[in-house]
């Protein structure tokens, strides 16, 4: 493997850390995150790869 394949494995996002970075800029409660936001962030980031 070459280091452009190399880059280039590395510069593409997963989209369960995208899932979870999109979340740290939810509204957090005591006991929940805001659904809205948590919904839009899976439809977003997880729906169309797991889904």
């Amino acid at each position: 493997m070459n280091h452009s394949e190399e880059v280039s494995k590395t510069d593409k996002s997963n989209p369960i850390d995208e899932y979870f970075q999109c979340l740290s800029h939810c509204d957090i409660h005591p006991k929940w995150i805001d659904n809205d936001c948590e919904v839009i962030c899976m439809e977003r980031h997880l729906k169309a790869n797991y889904w």
